[in-house]
This record gives structure tokens, sequence and C-alpha cells, in this order.
């Protein structure tokens, strides 16, 4: 319980912070990034599990072909990159959604969200996750 509390504080900090250097993506206060946080959480976990088959997908066919030595390798490398890519384009899309539920959190077009979501991601790959 304790480490859901660390990480929905990190992550309201996290929006907190992309409020201040990002232009076009706004937060009224400490408030309502926690409630984004919130609620990207939970869009976060539905988008995941809509796009979970998918990934299995992928997984299942780099496991296919990666006992062949040059193909495995290339094959390993893009499960990564499709992983991250799907992650950072639904979290753009439940960024949008958010915006769309709350009247505090504003972005001034999607492209300002495909950033924070990218910068989002980009946090989530260098922080532990208690």
């Amino acid at each position: 319980m304790i480490n859901l509390f660390i990480q929905l504080l990190v992550s309201a900090a996290v929006f907190l912070i992309l409020s201040k250097i990002l232009p076009g993506f706004q937060i009224k206060d400490f408030k309502t990034s926690i409630l984004v946080a919130v609620i990207y959480g939970i869009l976060m976990v539905v988008g995941s599990l809509l796009v979970g088959p998918l990934q299995f997908l992928s997984a299942t066919l780099v496991k296919l072909v990666s006992w062949i030595p040059l193909i495995g390798s290339i094959a390993n490398i893009g499960a990564i990159i499709l992983a991250f890519l799907l992650k950072f384009i639904i979290g753009s899309i439940m960024l949008s959604i958010t915006d769309a539920i709350l009247k505090d959190f504003k972005m001034n077009s999607f492209m300002v969200g495909i950033v924070a979501a990218f910068i989002i991601s980009l946090v989530g790959c260098f922080l532990p996750m208690y």
C-alpha cells in the first residue's frame, strides 16, 4: 500500500514539474496533479489490458525467431522498441482523455500530450518501481 502511495506522489510530482517546464501543459495545483496521476494511472491500466494481446503476440514471434543469430537479435530490439512505442502512444491518448475529464488540467494540443507522454515514459524507464 505504501508503494502505491509513493508511486502516486512521484507521478503527481512529475505532472506538476511538466506543467512548469512544458508550454501548453497546465495543471492548477498539486491537488489537481494528484487527481491527474490517479485518473491517468487507471486509464493506463485499462489501456495496457487492451494492448496486452498485441504485446503477447509480438513476444511470441520474437521467441520463435530468437534462435536465428542475426534475426533474433534484431527481433529482440524490435520487441523492446515496440513495447516502448505502445506505452508511449497509449500514454498520449490517455493524457488526452484525462484532459477531457478534468477541468483543472489542460493541454493546448495533442502534440503537447505526445511530448508529455514521451517524457513520462522516459521517467518511468529510469525511476525504480516500488
